[in-house]
């Protein structure tokens, strides 16, 4: 599996970038236009070496290399892709019309005429996308987005933790919101940890927060 891509953008187009990596090889990765505008606002000095998440699609007439900015627009991308009717092509054509955390936001509150807006997205699709989505992408917190994270969605690492409490009965955004929370008071801990390391302390004050 290709996770990501370490290189120079020798190509920066509103749906395509092209990676020359150390190695010498050149990868093609369709991306969508907020990808490919926050790679391009990237100052020339430091597009030496960037990293660019990836997702490969492997199919029996055709593999395609997908890229992507951050790691919340890549979930939100297989995220798009369990919604009956919606591939990878018109996921990324959604990704393009609309940020992560404004996606994120519309589907909280329920924002059927903003998502109808985004193109490749009708009202039935924007329904859907609201059933199926609503409780899966949660924002963590209303912080500002940051250089390589749009702040909505619980970290990576976390995610099976939250998946967890979940299958327990606590509502995904409840349990989002107190993961920002504790992460955020236990920062210093946190910080240069490795995360196997903190996360029984982690989950210990999760379960006590959410068990009260």
């Amino acid at each position: 599996m290709i996770n990501a891509l370490h290189g120079r953008p020798v190509e920066i187009r509103p749906d395509y970038i092209t990676i020359l990596t150390a190695g010498g090889i050149e990868y093609r990765l369709e991306v969508s236009r907020n990808t490919s505008d926050r790679i391009a606002a990237i100052p020339a000095p430091d597009r030496d070496s960037i990293r660019v998440l990836a997702y490969l699609q492997h199919r029996e007439d055709a593999m395609t290399l997908f890229g992507f900015f951050s790691e919340e627009e890549r979930f939100c991308f297989e995220q798009l892709q369990t919604v009956p009717g919606i591939g990878a092509k018109q996921a990324i054509r959604i990704l393009s019309g609309i940020t992560v955390r404004d996606f994120v936001k519309a589907l909280d509150s329920q924002d059927v005429k903003t998502l109808s807006k985004v193109p490749g997205v009708g009202p039935k699709t924007a329904q859907k996308l609201v059933l199926q989505l609503r409780n899966v992408l949660v924002l963590d917190d209303d912080g500002e987005e940051g250089a390589q994270s749009d702040g909505s969605l619980p970290p990576q690492e976390f995610r099976d933790m939250v998946d967890s409490f979940v299958s327990m009965g606590h509502e995904r955004r409840i349990v989002v919101r107190t993961l920002s929370d504790v992460l955020k008071e236990n920062s210093e801990k946190i910080k240069g940890s490795d995360y196997h390391s903190v996360e029984p302390q982690i989950f210990s004050i999760m379960l006590k927060r959410l068990s009260r």
